[in-house]
């Protein structure tokens, strides 16, 4: 019986140690291929399509590998988002390579807005497939890991926001006006606001609000990703 016991409890281990690998691989991957994104252009083309799929990787990635494995579906869930990582670097690959931004974009303000897109969607990814898991699996390291996830997207994207504006002060004169691009920023940002505040009353169980997380984060991803492939 004992023996069973140290079998299971190594099996369980060693599938502990290869999600954990799994996600170390695919943030050196991405690492590798923003190096290489960057070796093709003359400056950092941070508003490039191909970088936005790539530092998105690369933050996915980098929340599985900050989450301490200690469960199988901790477990799945880093082979779950090393997969979408994975998937977002083979689609990066097929799209033209940048060729350098104009000088207007080489400001740190501008660099700032750019990649807190990705960031935000990264960290988003991560969380929306953590609150799905933990509400079929339930488990309470997930949802606070999902949780702090959610909180810093929606803190990279209002400070994108915060220096988009500045960037656009000092380059036209003005911080703000309405139009298409600002009406999702806005749209955007009070979906993740929603993450924290929907009401426990519309929601039968713990599940379920779990649930309607995952389903705003997703519906976030697919927000992002479609305005910015489209």
């Amino acid at each position: 019986m004992n023996d069973v016991s140290l079998n299971q409890t190594s099996s369980l281990e060693q599938s502990f140690i290869a999600a954990r690998l799994a996600g170390l691989v695919l943030l050196a991957l991405s690492v590798m291929t923003l190096i290489l994104v960057n070796a093709n252009s003359l400056l950092f083309p941070g508003s490039s399509v191909t970088t936005y799929l790539v530092v998105t990787a690369l933050v996915s990635s980098l929340a599985v590998c900050i989450l301490p494995i200690r469960s199988r579906l901790q477990a799945r869930y880093a082979w779950i988002v090393s997969s979408l990582a994975l998937l977002l670097l083979i689609y990066s690959k097929t799209l033209e390579p940048p060729m350098g931004d104009s000088a207007m974009l080489t400001s740190l303000w501008a660099q700032l807005f750019f990649l807190s897109r990705p960031i935000a969607l990264g960290l988003a990814i991560a969380a929306g497939v953590g609150y799905l898991l933990h509400a079929f699996g339930r488990d309470a390291r997930l949802e606070s890991h999902s949780h702090l996830l959610s909180l810093l997207a929606g803190t990279a994207f209002l400070g994108g926001e915060i220096a988009g504006s500045y960037w656009a002060f000092i380059g036209w004169g003005r911080s703000w006006s309405w139009s298409g691009h600002f009406f999702f920023s806005a749209l955007t940002y009070l979906l993740f606001i929603l993450v924290f505040h929907l009401p426990k009353a519309w929601f039968a169980n713990g599940k379920a609000l779990a649930l309607g997380k995952a389903a705003v984060l997703g519906f976030i991803c697919v927000l992002m990703l479609g305005y910015r492939l489209s």
